[in-house]
């Protein structure tokens, strides 16, 4: 675990911060258990030069064909016996912060989830 940022100059407010890195790490968690190699990398750095912190969580996953767009909607889990509203609550929180974007991308090893505070 890397951390090197400064949670006093968080540039959102700690609740809702809590909860989307809450939500978050609870799925990396999720998707890392079922997998051979359970592995979480998370980051918290200050990107002075673009102006931004950045908060980054990779963890290995099977399911290769995810869609990183449909798993923000209402209702949709790969977990079992789950509402599946964890990933649609972080996107209203995002769009509620002009400030905030969330990346998620993933590659062959790792689904990586990209939190950046402006």
């Amino acid at each position: 675990m890397t951390f090197l940022l400064d949670l006093n100059t968080l540039k959102m407010g700690i609740y809702d911060f809590a909860r989307i890195l809450g939500i978050l790490l609870d799925n990396a968690i999720e998707a890392s258990k079922e997998c051979e190699e359970k592995i979480i990398n998370i980051t918290f750095r200050e990107d002075e030069r673009n102006h931004r912190q950045l908060i980054i969580i990779e963890n290995t996953y099977n399911n290769k064909d995810v869609d990183t767009e449909k798993i923000f909607e209402k209702g949709i889990s790969e977990k079992e016996n789950h509402t599946g509203l964890g990933l649609w609550e972080v996107r209203k929180i995002i769009k509620k912060n002009n400030n905030i974007n969330l990346f998620t991308s993933k590659k062959d090893k790792f689904f990586s989830q990209q939190l950046e505070l402006y």
